[in-house]
């Protein structure tokens, strides 16, 4: 993964821990509710919780528009799967308006992103990949919260945390990937010293580890 992206990962991560107030988001259903969903019903708790920390995340980033925040909750649920960017580039900046800017020439960028970001959004290197970054957050974020819950509800006492391979893995994972823990003594994700862009460590249920 670029550096450029890694860097802007990290600067958003750092903004998010410190602006972030309370604690996380209340979980939309309980354990006992969410493990008889149908697989359907679950992806759709998973999507409402992922979209409302997001606009929770854009809203405290500071890289947005407060005013803007209205119409960007209504484009934000285009996003998903590999499509991460909410914006229509039917209409973009000329290049002299990017000078003006003070924004990379070569980027394309969409003139309804533009009217949406804040000073600060725009003066970072890449501002298109904020939303997505912010995305992929949750996502995986969300994805660990709720498979966390299941497995308790299923009984299982111990877990390990595992990557999913690749470039996009930090090098802590390397330290603790095959560890087993307590389900109830489970290190926190993202591990600290992790230098992905975002955290895509899971925990798996040990094949022994259910009562």
């Amino acid at each position: 993964m670029a550096a450029d992206l890694l860097e802007l990962a990290k600067k958003v991560r750092e903004v998010l821990a410190t602006r972030r107030s309370g604690e996380d988001l209340k979980s939309l259903v309980n354990a006992a509710n969410y493990v008889v969903l149908t697989p359907n019903e679950r992806k759709d708790i998973l999507r409402k919780e992922i979209l409302a920390r997001m606009m929770r995340d854009i809203e405290s980033s500071g890289y947005f528009k407060q005013e803007k925040l209205p119409h960007l909750e209504k484009i934000i649920p285009k996003i998903g799967g590999y499509f991460t960017d909410p914006f229509s580039y039917n209409d973009c900046l000329s290049d002299e308006e990017k000078e003006a800017l003070h924004i990379d020439p070569e980027l394309k960028i969409s003139r309804e992103m533009a009217d949406c970001m804040s000073e600060k959004g725009l003066s970072e290197k890449d501002p298109r990949q904020i939303i997505p970054i912010i995305y992929y957050m949750n996502v995986f974020a969300v994805n660990r919260k709720y498979k966390l819950m299941e497995l308790r509800t299923r009984g299982v006492t111990k877990v390990k945390v595992v990557n999913m391979g690749g470039d996009l893995d930090c090098e802590e994972i390397k330290n603790h990937n095959g560890g087993i823990y307590s389900i109830n003594d489970i290190p926190v994700l993202p591990l600290p010293g992790c230098n992905a862009a975002y955290c895509r460590c899971d925990f798996e249920a040990c094949e022994d580890a259910v009562v």
